[in-house]
């Protein structure tokens, strides 16, 4: 059967959109957004909708030929464009009980005005208060709230769109620890939030079902890390702005630094980079082997891994070098140092160094982004990496040149070394013996948020200064 929903055809995107648009009551909103999966432009009210009402084959057999012409177009069938944007991603689509229902557009005439509905179709969009359109009633009078982007079908998140968005992407090569991290942060994200003045509005399904699925506890199997061809879903959460009021949507990316590096994927993963308003980059200290005394075993997998430097060149010469005037890429990079209390047995790092101590938020006036802890911090990692090591001194000389906007970080998202409890030759798997504890894995994201200008920067309290108020008492 002729499939009547769904199209990907950009020039098809604005036809007759003011008319529907006037014809089922919609508040235009300019705001345009990015699909968070394929990165294609949308407006608010050109979003489209899974229908709820659906049909099998056998279904319609059973109805008179006059009933079949007008149910045939919610005909379950396999959804071309979503099939074929998941099969960039050989074993990484995610289970979706609606992928073959119909599909609804809001902005595309042909959509409204069908054969089949025996004349104008008379879908109801409608929308919250704000004007925001969240919900469509097909024509047998179903009701959907299961919004999906109109290009590549892929679901969208809830409410994804209505606030601006920042897409913040998390890279790491294999093993440096940037699963976990992510896991940690999303974890306790409310608490990191509220420290600068920020209220989670709402956790998407999304995040809630990647802490489950990567959940780091005492005595259970660490999680391991995403296969370095696999595509992670996008992670949004909705932030609020306690001082400002305004809202916006944050999306973490988990992406494998390998798929920066290697030529054939980059084509596939490059646009979750390319995108990115912020980035981070988690490296393993492992891998600055000059750092640390590594076994045999160690030293041949660090050999084998890809470098930090790399990594960095590879990111760039893809993407900035390209897309950026005098070839400095403006977008902010957070160079994280993973598994920070490992370098306890560095002998270049004092015991009492700031890299082992949490953030002292009690010593700030007010909340926001802790700037001398960050000046300290940036300080001690830059110092150390430049002076103590080869690969540091490259990424340093790199990033100086070509990523402006770059600060260092330290951090430990367990804060213990966990224990081997199985090995083969392509993984080797982890618990945990103690409870975890996590160190400063916040900050390099208050970095981040205070480049997007999303949070203010705060400095600390002067010992004589009894005047100031203090961050207990706005």
């Amino acid at each position: 059967m002729k499939r009547l929903f769904g199209t990907n055809k950009p020039e098809t995107r604005k036809k007759d959109t003011k008319k529907a648009i006037k014809r089922n009551g919609m508040k235009r909103n300019q705001t345009e957004f990015s699909c968070p999966y394929c990165f294609c432009r949308i407006r608010p009210d050109e979003v489209a909708f899974r229908a709820m009402t659906v049909y099998t084959q056998q279904d319609l057999d059973t109805f008179s030929i006059e009933e079949r012409e007008k149910k045939s177009p919610y005909l379950m069938i396999t959804d071309e464009l979503y099939e074929t944007f998941w099969n960039r991603y050989p074993g990484s689509k995610p289970e979706d009980e609606y992928e073959k229902y119909p599909v609804i557009s809001s902005f595309d005439d042909r959509y409204l005005t069908n054969a089949k509905f025996h004349g104008r179709a008379e879908f109801i969009f409608r929308t919250d208060v704000e004007g925001f359109i969240n919900e469509v009633v097909d024509t047998e009078g179903g009701s959907s709230t299961v919004r999906i982007c109109p290009y590549c079908h892929n679901r969208l998140p809830f409410e994804y769109g209505k606030y601006p968005v920042k897409f913040i992407a998390v890279v790491g090569i294999t093993s440096s620890g940037k699963t976990i991290y992510l896991s940690q942060m999303l974890k306790k994200i409310r608490e990191f939030l509220f420290q600068v003045d920020m209220t989670v509005a709402g956790m998407c399904p999304e995040a809630d079902e990647f802490v489950r699925a990567h959940m780091v506890q005492k005595g259970k199997e660490l999680p391991i890390g995403n296969a370095a061809d696999a595509l992670t879903k996008p992670i949004p959460i909705h932030v609020k702005n306690n001082r400002t009021g305004e809202r916006a949507t944050l999306v973490f990316y988990d992406i494998a630094g390998e798929n920066c590096v290697n030529p054939d994927q980059m084509n596939k993963y490059g646009p979750f980079i390319k995108n990115a308003d912020g980035m981070i980059m988690v490296i393993d200290p492992k891998q600055f082997s000059d750092l640390l005394f590594l076994s045999q075993e160690e030293e041949a997998e660090t050999e084998e891994a890809y470098q930090p430097d790399q990594v960095a060149q590879a990111m760039y010469q893809a993407f900035a070098a390209a897309d950026y005037y005098g070839g400095e890429c403006e977008v902010p990079l957070a160079i994280a140092l993973s598994k920070s209390d490992l370098l306890h047995s560095c002998k270049y790092v004092d015991e009492n160094s700031n890299i082992f101590q949490d953030i002292d938020y009690n010593s700030y006036n007010g909340y926001g982004f802790p700037y001398d802890d960050w000046l300290n911090i940036d300080a001690e990692v830059r110092t150390l990496l430049k002076q103590r090591t080869e690969r540091g001194r490259l990424l340093d000389q790199f990033l100086s040149n070509f990523f402006p906007e770059h600060a260092y970080f330290a951090f430990s998202a367990l804060n213990a070394s966990p224990t081997v409890i199985a090995k083969t030759d392509d993984t080797t798997r982890y618990q945990m013996d103690l409870l975890p504890k996590t160190v400063r894995i916040e900050e390099a994201l208050y970095w981040l948020l205070l480049k997007m200008n999303m949070i203010q920067e705060v400095r600390k309290a002067e010992s004589d200064r009894h005047s100031s108020p203090s961050r207990w008492h706005r």
